[in-house]
């Protein structure tokens, strides 16, 4: 890895901690003011804006990064469909909030979603410019902007939730924090629409990007599936309790996960004729991955019950449970996630949408058949639906590009084994009175083990 490349992997880094980890000190401070039913409430109807964001995409950022020499009018042809598709994503959500909310058992729901949704035509206009940025691998300008952005949003989401504004907050938040970063995006980027709009162009992304898209939707659909799901099937306290416990362990998975597909994307785009640096650094960043990710899921596992009190407060204490097993099962997702990459820069979205659509299936079936056992039961089955199609992708991988299971597995084992016994050693014997010291401690000593393998792998060739 170059200069220019660590660069790029660092201030992506940073990127994804800064942002993620802002809006979770804010989320932190919104949950001391607000009620679970309050996020639940937010949990379903952002199911709807985020599937709309995904469509706004439609995967054509990737193909403008893939395609060697994009033109201006590239550039054009995709921006005016992303404007287009986004604005025309939000009137079906404004006309149809009414059928949303009664869907949802949420009357009051129609005006959030009207308000809500407006992020879509924001995001779908700041695109381009994070694209250009990507290209560029400048992303330090785009943790700027991002960190920028949350923060501002999170103090007027804050203001709002301390004068009594509840729900809407939250809904606030979400809307200021696109139409901000958009803004800053507009004026940093210098990119303008100068080319023309060409039809054979879009076509020609819209060809690559739309199986993305559609394994994207499926995605999200299944994400959000569970949301959907706890809030019918339980109720919406029980889905802020899902919500908060997921935001918890999604700051390292999320943040994670962005990071490597950002800037890990276009540097594999450049190995693909090289199989053994091509696959080296698949193996490499999935060490990595898990030598910093793993001891911190083991923490928040090992250590929910308190973590739950002393962040959010005893009215949260039900989030516990859902906390130590879903930060087990996010652990697995930026694995999964790597593969994807590989399917997207051989220009098999064909098989990219296959396997989603046949994992997310099968889950689904499944999560619709065990729903009547209860919650806990659907929070244990998510670390199956984790793993099972993290296996499935790494097989896929193989039987389609050779890429070398045995190395790979050898490898993360090597790593988790002396990881997953440090650390519970490490969360059985150290108890200190202060909760605060003791989680402070426990976390701080189960990275020593880890930074150790770090240390090894770093004097490694793959």
């Amino acid at each position: 890895m170059n200069i220019r490349e660590f660069k790029a992997f660092f201030w992506s880094f940073v990127d994804g901690v800064g942002s993620q980890g802002s809006q979770l000190i804010i989320t932190i401070m919104l949950a001391r003011l607000l009620t679970p039913a309050d996020f639940g409430v937010i949990g379903l109807i952002s199911v709807v804006v985020y599937l709309s964001n995904v469509i706004g995409n439609g995967g054509l950022n990737s193909s403008l990064i893939r395609k060697t020499k994009a033109s201006a009018d590239d550039f054009t042809s995709v921006f005016v469909f992303n404007v287009t598709i986004g604005i025309v994503l939000y009137a079906i959500i404004f006309f149809s909030s009414g059928f949303l909310a009664n869907f949802l058992n949420l009357p009051q729901a129609e005006i959030y979603l009207k308000i809500y949704a407006l992020s879509i035509i924001f995001t779908a206009f700041e695109q381009i410019q994070r694209v250009t940025l990507t290209l560029d691998l400048n992303f330090r300008t785009q943790a700027k902007i991002t960190l920028f952005s949350v923060i501002f949003s999170g103090i007027v989401a804050l203001l709002l939730a301390h004068n009594g504004f509840g729900v809407w907050a939250l809904i606030i938040q979400t809307v200021i924090l696109s139409v901000v970063r958009c803004i800053i995006f507009w004026c940093v980027v210098r990119w303008r629409p100068t080319g023309h709009f060409k039809m054979p162009l879009l076509l020609e992304h819209l060809n690559f990007g739309y199986k993305l898209l559609l394994g994207n939707i499926v995605d999200v659909a299944y994400r959000y599936m569970f949301n959907l799901g706890i809030g019918k099937f339980y109720s919406v306290t029980d889905l802020g309790f899902y919500n908060q416990a997921t935001k918890l362990t999604e700051v390292p998975s999320m943040t994670i996960t962005s990071v490597v597909r950002r800037v890990n994307y276009p540097i594999i785009s450049k190995l693909r004729n090289n199989d053994k640096c091509y696959f080296g650094n698949l193996i490499n960043i999935s060490s990595y991955i898990v030598s910093v990710y793993l001891p911190v899921s083991l923490w928040l596992s090992l250590n929910s019950h308190d973590i739950i009190i002393k962040l959010l407060g005893e009215r949260w204490v039900g989030a516990s449970l859902f906390l130590s097993i879903l930060s087990i099962a996010f652990f697995v997702v930026p694995l999964s996630n790597l593969f994807g990459n590989i399917l997207s820069v051989e220009g098999r979205t064909d098989l990219y949408l296959k396997i989603r659509l046949a994992v997310k299936l099968i889950i689904g079936v499944i999560f619709v058949l065990i729903h009547s056992y209860g919650i806990h039961t659907v929070l244990y089955f998510m670390i199956f639906a984790t793993v099972f199609e993290w296996f499935v992708n790494v097989i896929i991988v193989q039987k389609y590009f050779k890429f070398p299971v045995l190395k790979y597995f050898n490898r993360l084992i090597f790593i988790m084994v002396p990881i997953v016994i440090s650390s519970l050693l490490v969360n059985y014997y150290i108890n200190i009175d202060s909760i605060i010291i003791d989680l402070a401690v426990k976390l701080m000593v189960s990275m020593i083990v880890p930074a150790g393998i770090l240390l090894i792998l770093s004097k490694e060739k793959v």
